[in-house]
Formats: structure tokens, sequence, C-alpha cells
């Protein structure tokens, strides 16, 4: 089995590199897989029905990601598991539908498959960053407006937080999920909407200019909306569960191809949530309220040329945020990012001082990533981490769970990537009698 998943993964790399590095003129007796490989989605533009939509303004996207893996050494058990997760997403532009300027409506779909491998090793953080329990969830419901400059936008609806909050562009890299695309600790310590599990909020961006963002966002913290059985879409609005209050500030800096300099930015967040939380030594006991802060940093080293950039307008580096929130979010994650070629270093640490009531004292992680390796692979990342995670000292028996990562994500054309990995979970689920696993699988990733 394990051999058949190693032979299978050393066989996408060599298609996917001797792919990227075939000249165009050795392809030119290919002119359909040529023209297919330079859609910007593998279905193309449905006989030019998808660009009349657009115009109209109706976006329909889709992606479907999946994640193959197995553990050949250490874990509760060795086995190979599959995951996958389908997004189909619709954006209304009612600024082009009904002359409501700077309205846009998103709705998202998913379906989610597989089972989950770190089930089987027994380890907290998860080795697919894309397995979910369940199987269809109705996603985000999202009604945006922005101010006419465009400096403030305010969202309403069934919103994630994740995809704003202790993110980072950088993390969708990896395929562990303790860093992608949130700090995983965080959704283990509160109610954290995210990924595949939306809540009713209302959130404010405010971008002054293109160096400072600010978010604010508060949410309700009905547990219920996590159940399976409710697919998503369970409607009530109960703020007798509490609420969750959450504020972001960032810098970013040279995040265009004109600026002088190497990119880089600076993100420091917080929370509030008001709900109970149960004593973890005591369950007859419960606590009011919960906090934690964090802190993201990443810097480019060294800076080489900025390829041009083929996808969305709203995923380009010249992109403001109101242009981002207009658009479904994450229905086109095989789109490789509009960054520069070269060594980017990256930091990111998360602290809940509540250790009473919080499974996660804290979290730390770290990592390299460089893009535009093979020299003639532009869009190529190649990428490593270390990943360490501290449970509570109120948990007998655990302590931290520290993973190791290191991939190179192939990416093949603007709606296609392919991401051999290679994990290690030092002491899975900071439990000492579980053995070290050793994690090889691969992602795969397509927008239709």
């Amino acid at each position: 089995m394990y051999r058949k998943l190693l032979i299978a993964i050393c066989l996408i790399f060599a298609t996917a590199a001797a792919h990227a590095a075939e000249p165009a003129s050795h392809r030119e007796d290919l002119p359909f897989l040529e023209s297919w490989f330079r859609q910007e989605e593998a279905t193309g533009d449905w006989y030019g029905l998808r660009n009349k939509l657009d115009d109209r303004g109706i976006t329909i996207s889709s992606n479907y990601t999946t994640d193959i893996g197995g553990n050949p050494v250490g874990g509760l058990n060795q086995v190979v598991r599959y995951s996958g997760f389908l997004d189909v997403s619709v954006t209304l532009d009612l600024e082009k539908i009904a002359s409501l300027k700077g309205v846009a409506l998103s709705v998202g779909n998913y379906w989610a498959s597989g089972r989950n491998l770190s089930e089987a090793i027994g380890n907290f953080f998860l080795v697919q960053e894309i397995y979910v329990p369940g199987n269809y969830f109705l996603g985000e419901i999202e009604l945006s407006l922005e101010s006419p400059d465009e400096t403030m936008t305010v969202e309403v609806g069934r919103l994630f937080a994740g995809d704003v909050f202790a993110t980072s562009d950088l993390w969708k890299y990896y395929v562990n999920a303790g860093i992608n695309s949130n700090m995983n600790s965080i959704s283990a310590n509160i109610f954290f909407p995210s990924f595949n599990i939306a809540a009713w909020a209302t959130r404010v961006n405010f971008q002054p200019n293109r160096e400072w963002h600010l978010d604010a966002a508060i949410y309700d913290a009905n547990p219920r909306v996590f159940k399976n059985d409710n697919h998503g879409a369970c409607m009530s609005f109960e703020m007798d569960s509490g609420y969750l209050a959450m504020g972001q500030l960032s810098y970013k800096h040279h995040q265009r191809p004109e600026d002088n300099g190497n990119p880089g930015s600076t993100t420091f967040g917080c929370y509030y949530q008001s709900s109970r939380f149960q004593d973890l030594t005591d369950p007859t006991k419960r606590w009011h309220g919960n906090y934690g802060y964090y802190f993201i940093f990443d810097q480019m080293l060294f800076r080489g040329d900025w390829p041009v950039f083929e996808g969305p307008d709203y995923m380009s580096s010249d992109a403001t945020n109101a242009q981002r929130i207009e658009e479904a979010h994450g229905p086109r994650t095989a789109v490789s990012a509009d960054r520069p070629k070269g060594l980017t270093a990256w930091f990111a640490a998360y602290i809940a001082p509540q250790v009473h009531i919080n499974t996660q004292a804290y979290q730390i992680a770290s990592g390299l990533t460089y893009q535009g390796l093979p020299l003639n692979r532009d869009h190529d990342v190649t990428a490593f981490c270390v990943i360490l995670g501290k449970f509570s000292d109120q948990l007998d028996g655990q302590g931290i769970e520290t993973v190791l990562e290191l991939n190179h994500r192939f990416q093949i054309s603007q709606w296609l990537y392919v991401t051999p990995d290679i994990q290690y979970i030092i002491e899975p689920n900071g439990r000492s009698g579980i053995d070290d696993a050793l994690v090889l699988g691969v992602e795969i990733s397509t927008n239709f």
C-alpha cells in the first residue's frame, strides 16, 4: 500500500516537472493541451456563457481540493486515507444587477468527503487541511457594502472568521491544518467559524491606504451551527450563547511590483468570547468569558523578478480589500499568488492565558517559502515549517505536539496545482506514548 503511494508521489513529481519545463515549441503538436492549460479555469468560459454572466454581475466559481496521504511509520495505526472538499460559490454584483453601488451578495456551498488520517495517527493538528466531517454544508451568505472611496467595507450575514482573522496568504502553501488556513489552536479553545461553518455576524474592514488594514467583527457564538446534522444551515440567532468579538490590525509594505523593496507584513489580533466555559479539571465548574492574542509576521529576505500575474483582478497585488471582499471567499484557491520570486521567512504566535479552560495554552509556528524553484518555475513554491502546540498544564499526560512539514507546490496552470508533501509528527497529541509519525502525501487542487 505504502509502496504504491510513494510511487504515485514520485510520478506526480516527475510528470509535473516535465510538463512545466517543456518549452512551448515542444508542445506545438499538442495544441489542445496547451490551450487547455492556458485557460483561467479547467472548464473554460462555457462557450462564452461565463463571460456573459460576469458582465451581468453573476460570477459562478468552484474548486475541488483533495489530500491523499498515509503514515508508513508511527501513530496508532498505519493507513492510507483520502479526503476531498468541493466549493461552489455564487457572487452577485448588485451594482450591475440592480444599480446598488458598492453592494454584493455571495453564497457558498460545500461538499466534504473522505476520512481523517489524523484519527488513525492520534495527533492534534490535522495532517489533511482539507478534511472536515460530514458531507453537504451551506456556507457563507454575505452581503457587503463598500464606501464610495473603497476605504471601508461592511459585511453582514452568515460569515466566517477564518477567512480574515489569524491567517496569512503564505499558509496556503502548506498541507497541515495547524496553520492552514488559520492557527488551529484558536478553534480548539473558542467558537471560531471557518472553512465550512459560518455564523451570523457583522464585520467592518477599514483600509485608509495600501499599507494599513483594520478588521473588527462580532459573531453570534451559537454552538448549534457546528452540528453536522444541520449542514451549515442552522439559521437561529441566539445571543444567549454569547458572542465572539475579534479585532485585527495589519501593516503591509512593498506589496506591488512597482514598489522598491522586499514585501512584508505584521499583524496583531485579539478576541473575546462572552460564553461560559467548562473547567478542564472540574466539569461542574463554569467560567465566564475567554480571551486570547496572536501575532503574525513575514518578510521577504531575497527578492527576484516579479512574474506576470495571470489570475483574476481581485487576487492581484494591486487589488484593494474592498475588491477582494466583493468576490466569494476561497473558490479559486488553485490560483498562484501575485508575489515576486524569492525567499520569505514568517513567524506566528498565539497565546490563550486562561489555561484552566483552554485546551491549547499557546501555539508557535515558523517557516520559509521560496517561490521560483527550479529556476524556470516562476510560480512554483517550496515550503518548510515547524508548528508547535502546547497543551494546558491542566491536562495530565499531554505536553507539546510538534509538526515538521516540507513540500513543493507545482503550479501546473492557473487552475491546477500539485503538492507532494512530507510531514513528521513528534509526540502526537502531546503524548509520549504515541510513536512519532511520518506522513507522506499529495494535495491536488483544481479551479472549475
